[in-house]
């Protein structure tokens, strides 16, 4: 992973302690729904951090937002703890920049396969248009992830001719 994609909680209005759901389990301590602040969070972080996977919480310490969560809260002005208004739209905004996340991931990757030069630029494409919608939420919102991943799936065939070489 490369530091680009490296979450920055300091930086960040605790979205997946916010916009998450989870189970009481092996992974987590305790119920919990989304849009329902994690009872352990106080104000912008967790109480319990440095000790999470021995308190029951090993999901959070699995979970790797790719960067999502402070780059959907420098987006907005304000957050849902300072207005709760803004709990549902700082939640859409994380489900959609995590995805885009991965996406963005997924380019990286491609960049490492043998591409004929249409399908590189059309990678190149993607990415920016990838990299425009983590800088805009009007351009986020708008963006279907649908056909990306359609032609991601494309590439299977280039991973094949690669790894018969």
């Amino acid at each position: 992973m490369t530091t680009e994609f490296a979450p920055d909680c300091s930086n960040c209005a605790a979205l997946c302690c916010l916009a998450l759901a989870f189970d009481a389990g092996d992974m987590f301590a305790h119920d919990k729904p989304a849009g329902v602040p994690c009872h352990r969070l106080a104000r912008t972080a967790c109480s319990i951090h440095a000790d999470l996977a021995q308190k029951g919480y090993k999901g959070c310490v699995a979970f790797d937002c790719l960067g999502a969560g402070q780059r959907v809260t420098a987006l907005f002005t304000e957050n849902w703890q300072q207005r709760p208004a803004m709990t549902g739209p700082m939640m859409e905004a994380f489900r959609k920049m995590r995805n885009v996340r991965e996406l963005q991931q997924m380019l990286m990757a491609a960049e490492t396969l043998p591409l004929p030069e249409h399908a590189a630029s059309e990678r190149q494409a993607w990415s920016d248009r990838l990299s425009a919608a983590c800088d805009d939420l009007d351009r986020l919102d708008a963006f279907d992830p649908a056909p990306l991943r359609q032609w991601l799936k494309g590439l299977a065939t280039y991973v094949r001719r690669d790894a018969e070489r």
